[in-house]
């Protein structure tokens, strides 16, 4: 039981690491909006949720030797690809910012991370009430 628990809030807060790196990213391009020559760069949710289900089917499993060992922990740390934004419009500086896209996006992301921290605090309760029986 406890070993689903821990794939739940580990593939959750996968998710958040996402959501917070991509909110940084996002925040980074429209800071630059007006840089010369700044290129603007995103990363691929497609390609980091295969990531995160990858990982967390990776069927590593860690045997305790002894009833007095720690229940064992994956590391949750994993690098995110980032790819600058294919963009047909260049400003006259060289800059690559979308300034309408960097606002959607970044709207969007955080409406996903407030979303993903709202599933977590039900799956919680959830999970209390069932202990609670």
């Amino acid at each position: 039981m406890f070993n689903k628990i821990n794939k739940i809030l580990d593939f959750n807060q996968n998710l958040l690491n996402f959501y917070a790196k991509r909110e940084e990213i996002l925040s980074s391009n429209i800071a630059n909006a007006d840089t010369p020559n700044y290129k603007s760069i995103d990363i691929s949710f497609k390609d980091e949720i295969k990531k995160i289900i990858k990982k967390n089917n990776s069927g590593i499993t860690l045997k305790k030797t002894s009833s007095h060992h720690l229940n064992p922990k994956k590391n949750n740390f994993f690098t995110f690809e980032i790819k600058p934004i294919l963009n047909k419009e260049i400003s006259s500086n060289g800059n690559t910012v979308d300034m309408n896209r960097e606002r959607i996006e970044f709207i969007k992301n955080t409406l996903k991370y407030e979303e993903n921290l709202v599933f977590i605090k039900n799956e919680i309760k959830n999970i209390m009430n069932v202990l609670k029986g």
